[in-house]
Parts: structure tokens; sequence; C-alpha cells
């Protein structure tokens, strides 16, 4: 190939100059990357490697071919990379009001060693603590809000659409789940058949499936026999049992034969990715494999489900459209990725909360008593616990539940938002366009001006108080429901927030009348908050407990 006329141009320009056209196309590129955000490989290709090409071929006449690359690769990289740095900590940076990290102004990469602890939701709490802000900065380009008048205007109906971390939800599938549409309409759309499985009448058809799976756990918690055994793990068999009722008519039974497939090995890969794939979304097709292998799975599993005649409804019924509700039914790509979400999703959320329930509970053990008394005074020995016609009684069942939920949200970071084109005022703080946004669960669970007192502690008692709060006379109390928020807020909220709570609820009405639970031998609890991880949806350790089934009940009383 002659290069004649490639050195030719080269002469043109003296070294200084060449070194000028690469630091000129190092800024150019920096406004383009932040003025358009572009993620096309090829547009990327252009910024990232054929503008230095230009610079190496203007440098040929003067260096060797390989100084040339060297130079300006390193000139143009250098020159992007401290363009980049020096805007995002400068007074120009539209963010550059809120205070925090400098590391985390800096790079993605700062915000992703925070994740990957799992302790983002201790450290966020701590910025808004040491910046005594109620917005902070925790990102190049992300906001955080500890105010609960900020859950509203962030995540209700007049609020912001998803941000760019549920683009990682996906994998690298265009088939996306609810959970990953930020286009709101298309969100709404596909939430309708997930509404109808989530009735009341449709929960109700649920119920038997249900039962069925909470009689197995709690017979297999009583073969344990008094030995040590990990309540996590057992609840995370379980819910994945049932959910893989729910989703496909019952494909998975892990709580009889172990996780020989490996499919809890497969979600708990996934479930790690997470806050990878929240970062930096483009990374999902190189480090989801086990939600890849879940896929696969699931596409199998409702090949087979299409096949089944089972006279039992369940969550895949309704988003296969089989109840002929919508006009037209969903391709079974669609179908597949929605019941593999059920799976995920579901599984591991209800698990978490299940184990923070019951580690509180053996915690403080005149808790329990006062709930298995209630248990016992609407189920008896010798009555079916697993029926749900006591429930809406049960006041303290319920403020359980709750206060649980206050300490270990399903999400405890929060859920993400951004702003599009436009701005948004919240809270007199004016946020700019294309900014993420989060209504910081964790900080506005845990606030006193929320809560109080005792807003770091375990006491369902503020939740009966709550009825009537003229019957509290010791101390000042507050209670904001509004700032109440555990399964997110919105038009995007958990859309299994009610068969999470009846599942609860049987779960521990079934095992309460049968079982007693205590720590095993050894297990310290004090090591409980050091193992909650924060991985998007809660994660927490395990719990090693002694199960017995219980002597002689009394009368209800």
């Amino acid at each position: 190939m002659d290069y004649s006329p490639i050195y030719a141009l080269a002469e043109d320009f003296s070294f200084r100059d060449a070194l000028l056209v690469d630091v000129s196309l190092a800024l150019l590129a920096h406004l383009i990357l932040n003025r358009f955000e572009p993620h096309a490989i090829p547009v990327l290709t252009v910024l990232l490697i054929i503008h230095p090409v230009i610079a190496t071929l203007l440098l040929l006449s003067h260096v060797s071919t390989l100084a040339s690359l060297g130079i300006a690769f390193g000139v143009y990289h250098a020159t992007l990379l401290s363009s980049i740095a020096f805007y995002r900590v400068s007074p120009f940076h539209p963010l550059a009001r809120y205070p925090g990290p400098v590391l985390l102004k800096l790079s993605s990469l700062w915000v992703y060693e925070m994740g990957i602890s799992g302790k983002r939701h201790l450290v966020i709490q701590k910025m808004h603590e040491q910046y005594n802000s109620e917005v902070i900065r925790i990102g190049p380009n992300e906001l955080s809000f500890r105010n609960a008048s900020s859950i509203s205007q962030i995540m209700g109906t007049q609020g912001l659409p998803k941000g760019p971390a549920y683009d990682g939800r996906t994998s690298y599938s265009k088939i996306k789940p609810l959970i990953a549409w930020r286009d709101a309409s298309i969100h709404a759309q596909r939430r309708r058949s997930w509404t109808r499985g989530m009735s009341t009448s449709a929960l109700k058809e649920y119920e038997p499936a249900l039962a069925e799976r909470i009689t197995q756990l709690v017979d297999g918690l009583l073969n344990s026999r008094g030995e040590t055994t990990d309540m996590v793990e057992w609840l995370r068999f379980f819910s994945y049992d049932f959910m893989g009722d729910m989703a496909f008519g019952g494909v998975s039974d892990l709580m009889r034969n172990g996780d020989v497939h490996g499919q809890m090995r497969a979600l708990r890969t996934g479930i790690d990715s997470a806050i990878i794939v929240e970062t930096f979304p483009w990374l999902t097709r190189y480090v989801a494999s086990g939600v890849s292998k879940l896929r696969a799975s699931a596409a199998v599993q409702a090949r087979k489900r299409l096949t089944k005649e089972d006279p039992r409804r369940d969550l895949f019924y309704y988003l296969n459209n089989d109840d002929g509700a919508d006009p037209v039914s969903p391709p079974i790509s669609t179908v597949t990725a929605e019941a593999m979400l059920v799976t995920l999703a579901g599984s591991d959320t209800t698990s978490g909360t299940l184990s923070s329930i019951l580690y509180l509970l053996m915690r403080h053990p005149h808790i329990y008593k006062r709930l298995q008394a209630e248990v016992d005074t609407f189920y008896p020995r010798g009555e079916n616990a697993l029926g749900t016609m006591f429930h809406v009684e049960m006041s303290f069942l319920d403020a359980v539940i709750n206060e649980a939920l206050r300490l270990y949200p399903v999400i405890l970071s929060g859920s993400q938002r951004a702003t599009q084109g436009e701005g948004k005022v919240v809270d007199s703080h004016y946020i700019p366009p294309h900014t993420s946004v989060r209504s910081h669960t964790w900080s506005i669970h845990r606030d006193p001006r929320n809560f109080y007192p005792s807003p770091d502690d375990f006491w369902p008692e503020r939740w009966l108080i709550a009825e009537n709060p003229s019957s509290y006379k010791d101390t000042t109390f507050i209670h904001n429901a509004n700032a109440f928020i555990p399964f997110s807020f919105g038009p995007s909220n958990c859309v299994g927030k009610n068969l999470a709570m009846k599942e609860m609820k049987m779960v521990l009405c079934h095992l309460l009348q049968q079982v007693n639970i205590r720590f095993a031998e050894g297990y310290n609890p004090d090591t409980w908050d050091d193992h909650i991880k924060d991985y998007f949806t809660l994660e927490v350790g395990q719990l090693p407990v002694i199960v017995t089934p219980r002597g002689a009940m009394t009368e209800a009383r």
C-alpha cells in the first residue's frame, strides 16, 4: 500500500500542531459524550479509536509508527479523561451545588466500589448525615434524597420514569420483562396482565398451591429433628418452589431435592451481578451468565407449561392472556421473560423479608411470644392456620411485618428514576435534564422525623399506636405513613406486593402455630446486620436455628 499521501499530509503538520489536533479531537469527543451520551458501538469506536488514529497519522513524519501510536493514544485519552474529571468536579457541572465525595463525582468506578461492598445503603445514609443535607450527589450524574416529601414527586404519578440502571435488568435479550421497561406507557400496558394476575380473586386461587408449599416447608424444618438448620436456605428454597408453581405450573422442588440442578446457584449469581449491571448496563451480556442460564431454562419450562392441561390457574395463565382479557395475546418470548421475572424477583425478596422477620422475632422473645399468642387466638391447635379468613383481624401480625419491612425494606437504596429532556423541581431543588435520582428508602425509614421514638429499633407497637396516637403518653410520637415505601411507590411499584403479604402471613401463622424456633448454639445475632447486603434488593446472610415441634397449646385466649 502506498502511504506517500499520508506522509505528505503529515509533513504539513508540525509535531506541536499534530498534538494540538490530538487534544482538540479529545475535547470534541468529550463534548459529544456529554451532550448525546451515545451507546452505539460505531459511534464509540469513532470517538475512542478513530480520533486518535487520525492524530497518529499526523505524527508519522516525526516519529516511528509505534511511537506515533503511543503518543497519539496516550495524549488523546489522557486529555479526554482529564477533561471529563475536571468538568465533573468543576463549578460548571449542573450538579456542582450538591455536596458529595469527590471520588463519587469523578467516576462510576467508585459508585461500583460502593455498591459491590453491599453497604451502599449505609454509605449513602452516612453521607446524608455527614453533609447534613437532604440532597447529596452519589455519582457523576446521580442524586439521593432523604426527605419523605420527595417520594411522590420522584416516583408518583406525576413523577419521573425509571433511570438508566434498569437498562441492565434485561441482560442482552431484546425481550424485556416488566421491571425493565422505562417507557411509562409501555410499562402500564405490560402491567395490565400482572394486575389481573395479582387481583383479589386471583390471589385466592393461588392459596391451595401456597398452602401445599408452606406445609412442605414446615414438615421439612421438623425433619431437622432439633439439629441446626439454616432458615434462610429453607425460605429461599420454599419461595423459589412456590414461584415456580406460579410462573410455570410447578417445575421446581428444591425443598425436597436440594439445588441439584443449580437453579439457586444461578439465581444467586444473577443477584450478585445486579450491582454491576446497574452501574454499567453495557456490561450485562458479560456478567449475567447465571441469568442467561435461568432464561434458557425458563424458555423450556414455558413451552412445557403451554401444553399442560392444569385446572389450577397460575400467574402464567394471566401473563399468557389465557383469560382472554386482552384483544391480542403476547408472544411466548414475552411471557417467558415475565415468568422468569416471577421466579427471580418474587422468590428472593420474599425469602429475605421472611428471614428478617424471624430473626427479629427471635431477637425479641417478648414480641415473639405476643405474636404467637395472637396466632393461637385465631388458629388454635387443630384448626387450619393456612386459612386467610382471620388475617384482616390480626393487627399485631400486620404490625410485625410492617416494622420488619421498615427496618429492612425490599429495595434498600430506593428505585432509580431520571429526568429526561427537561429538568424537574423536587422540593425546591432543580434537577437538570438527564439526571438520575433516588428517594433513599433506608434513610427515610430510619429518620426520626418520620418514625419516633426509637427509629432504629424493632418496635411493632408503633403501628398500633399510629391508629390511636392519643393513647401514647410517654413522649413525642411521630409516625409518617407517607414515608413507608418498602415495595417502592407509584405506578412502577412492586406489582406483587399483595401476593408477598399473603405469602408472609400464611407462612408466619402456620409456622408459629406448629413449631418453636430459636437461634442455634454458637450463633451471634449481633452479626445479622453485618451480613445485610444492598444488591438492588435486600440480601441476607445465614440464619442458623433450631426448630422443634410445639407441645400442647393452651386454650385460645
